[in-house]
């Protein structure tokens, strides 16, 4: 459960209905959990709907990320299932050291 702050104006700026039904779109979409609440909030500053929307991750990097990881699950896998003993830590070592240079060619 979390309080999502909003500016208090903003907030108080529009009808009951119309916060219900923000409260349910975007609970609908995810962005809002259940047990999540809206606060009105003086302390929050206005919400400048000219603004540019910022992204605050990086999809590319992460999908990149998340490629490398999958790759490494596969050879651990292969690791396990076509070596034995010595040679399968050996097998991880050279899967994990090659999952952190593809990570960190992202």
């Amino acid at each position: 459960m979390a309080d999502i702050k909003v500016n208090m104006q903003q907030w108080n700026s529009v009808s009951i209905a119309d916060q219900e039904i923000i409260i349910k779109g975007l609970r609908e979409s995810g962005a809002l959990k259940i047990g999540d609440n809206i606060v009105a909030d003086p302390a929050v500053q206005p919400f400048d709907e000219n603004a540019h929307f910022v992204l605050k991750w990086n999809p590319f990097e992460d999908l990149c990320k998340m490629a490398c990881d999958t790759a490494a699950a596969a050879a651990f896998t292969w690791c396990s299932a076509n070596t034995a003993g010595a040679a399968t830590v050996v097998c991880m070592a050279a899967a994990e050291a090659a999952r952190n240079a593809c990570r960190d060619n992202c």
